[in-house]
């Protein structure tokens, strides 16, 4: 995932990296019969609106559901695209739809040290650019936390790198995000939307 949560790049970018969205079939077209047409403009209006309302709702396909962690927070993901693993402080969100290379978030809850601590080695072991930055933790409106970001490329051809760090009960708690991009719109929009709706989608209970 990139700096902007749109680029969904998650680990955020994690999300951070990626977003963009689109569903329903632009080519779909209603045929209504001359027999079934109002007499009047209002009458016509609403029937009219009536049927595009019925076309959305055929269209959109909601196919969200929310995963809730041991250490007390949440997200939303569709089942459809990603599919989650668990194995003790580690939980992975795994992009299984059609990708370039492993897309992935992985969360990491750990005690041997702290927020900035955690942002800072994960930044050495990305490399000499990768840099880190305060911000306000996704899921947070106050909570300080801190934005590494890895050279687009700098880890693989295509790859993004991204994580947010945070100070975390008794340690820390990172999320990090893995893209490999194509270069294809149409195959890297809904993995980074994917991605990056997980992010935008925390919370703290």
């Amino acid at each position: 995932m990139r700096k902007n949560i749109s680029k969904i790049g998650i680990a955020f970018t994690f999300a951070a990296m990626l977003a963009m969205t689109g569903c329903g079939d632009a080519s779909a077209t209603t045929t209504i019969n001359d027999a079934e047409t109002p007499t009047s403009a209002s009458a016509d209006a609403g029937y009219v609106d009536a049927l595009n309302e019925e076309a959305a709702t055929e269209d959109v396909v909601i196919n969200d559901e929310e995963y809730v962690n041991a250490n007390n927070w949440s997200v939303r993901y569709d089942p459809s695209v990603i599919t989650i693993n668990e194995g003790g402080p580690v939980t992975t969100f795994v992009y299984t739809g059609d990708c370039a290379g492993t897309c992935m978030i992985t969360t990491t809850y750990g005690v041997d040290n702290d927020g900035k601590g955690a942002a800072e080695d994960l930044a050495k072991s990305w490399g000499d650019q990768a840099t880190v930055s305060d911000v306000i933790f996704p899921g947070t409106e106050d909570v300080q936390g801190y934005y590494v970001d890895a050279v687009p490329g700098q880890l693989g051809p295509g790859m993004y790198q991204s994580a947010y760090v945070r100070d975390y009960m008794d340690g820390y708690l990172i999320f990090e995000c893995t893209d490999h991009m194509s270069g294809d719109d149409e195959i890297d929009i809904p993995v980074s939307d994917s991605l990056a709706g997980i992010i935008d989608s925390l919370k703290f209970n």
